[in-house]
């Protein structure tokens, strides 16, 4: 089970208008933080689709003619909402939902904001394999 002692790094971000929850996700998929509106269980689900969003969002980097490790942010859009992603460090990705009437401009320069206050504090090591010889 996740602990969610880092929860704290979220609350700038969630301080915006129109922000539902803030998550902080490891780029293979793990919780790092999440806001008071999820549960593990549903932190756990969001986490790793977004990973999965966020793997096809470099995928396609060629697409604009880009390197595929330079994706730096995502945003989708649904009826009554949007999910902002951007990158939080090499390894780590912080992602907002908001509502439908939310400035999402603002929303994502708040987010950088943050990121670049926090730096080194949002990042994660890489995940290494239990059991592997160290």
């Amino acid at each position: 089970m996740t602990q969610n002692r880092d929860a704290w790094m979220l609350q700038q971000v969630l301080d915006q208008p129109e922000v539902y929850d803030a998550i902080l996700v490891t780029a293979d998929g793990l919780v790092r933080a999440f806001s008071e509106g999820l549960d593990q269980d549903r932190a756990d689900r969001v986490a790793a689709a977004l990973a999965g969003v966020q793997s096809t969002s470099s995928a396609t980097a060629e697409f604009c003619r880009a390197p595929a490790d330079s994706w730096q942010q995502s945003l989708q859009q649904f009826k009554g909402g949007f999910v902002v992603t951007i990158r939080a460090h090499d390894s780590t990705y912080l992602s907002v939902a908001t509502s439908g009437a939310a400035d999402v401009g603002q929303v994502a320069y708040r987010m950088h904001e943050v990121v670049d206050q926090l730096g080194r504090e949002m990042g994660s090591e890489p995940r290494q394999d239990v059991g592997s010889p160290t």
